[in-house]
C-alpha cells in the first residue's frame, strides 16, 4: 500500500504567519502556482482514490490534481487542519498578547489542553487515526492521494511513521503545495520519496503555523 501525502498551497493567512485551523481560506495567487507545478510534479503518479479534506485550500489543490488524474476529488472532513477555535487567524504575537497563558500551556501539553472553542491534538489524532483506519481496509495494495494539512501531515509522520505521537512538535511536516509518499513495510510503515530535496525545518513551538 503506497500513499501520497500532500500538502495544500499556500494561502494569505499562512504567508502572514497566522493560525489557521479549520477556518476557511482560499489559495493566494503562490499557492494556486504550488498547486499547478505539483500536478504537473505529479503527473506520471497513478493513484486509484482521490482524497480531500473539505476545506478550500485543500479543495483547490486537488482539484489540480484531479484534473491531471481525472478523477473527482473525494470530500474528507475528517482531514481538516486542527481546529484553533477562538485563535484562528491570529498571529502568534496577537495571541500572545491576547491569551499568552492559556497558549503557553497548548504548547506545553496540547495533547490535553485545547484553544477555546477548538481541539487538543488527541482530538485531532483520533479522527485522523479513525478515517487512517477504515482507509487502510479497503485501500488494498494500491496507490492513494491524500490532500490535507500541516499538522494532519505532521501527525501521521509521527503516530504512524515513527509510532510516537508526542514526537509530533519534532516532525519537519511539508512545504506548502509539496508532497511526500509512505508506503508500508512489515507492520509498519516507511518515507519512500519526497517531491523535493530541502525539507521544512523543524517548527518551533512559538511558530506552529498550519
Amino acid at each position: 500500500m503506497r500513499w501520497i501525502w500532500i500538502r495544500h498551497g499556500e494561502t494569505a493567512e499562512n504567508r502572514e504567519g497566522r493560525y489557521l485551523g479549520d477556518a476557511d481560506a482560499p489559495l493566494n495567487e503562490t499557492g494556486w502556482k504550488q498547486a499547478r507545478e505539483l500536478a504537473e510534479r505529479l503527473a506520471g503518479e497513478k493513484p486509484v482514490r482521490l482524497y480531500t479534506s473539505d476545506l478550500l485550500r485543500t479543495r483547490q489543490t486537488a482539484e489540480q490534481l484531479g484534473a491531471v488524474w481525472k478523477m473527482a476529488p473525494r470530500l474528507e472532513p475528517e482531514l481538516r487542519e486542527l481546529s484553533f477555535g477562538e485563535w484562528e487567524r491570529l498571529t502568534y504575537e496577537e495571541l500572545m498578547a491576547r491569551d499568552e497563558e492559556r497558549a503557553r500551556r497548548w504548547y506545553d501539553d496540547p495533547f490535553q489542553v485545547a484553544p477555546p472553542g477548538g481541539e487538543t491534538l488527541a482530538q485531532l489524532g483520533e479522527r485522523v487515526d479513525r478515517w487512517l483506519h477504515r482507509v487502510s481496509r479497503t485501500a488494498e495494495q494500491k496507490t492513494i492521494a491524500i490532500v490535507t494539512h500541516g499538522g494532519v501531515i505532521r501527525w501521521f509522520q509521527a503516530a504512524w511513521l515513527h509510532r510516537d505521537p508526542r514526537l509530533y512538535w519534532q516532525m519537519d511536516g511539508l512545504r506548502h503545495g509539496q508532497a511526500m509518499m509512505a508506503e508500508t513495510a512489515g507492520d509498519g510503515w516507511r518515507l519512500c520519496a519526497e517531491t523535493s530535496e530541502a525539507k521544512e525545518e523543524s517548527v518551533r513551538q512559538d511558530e506552529h503555523r498550519v
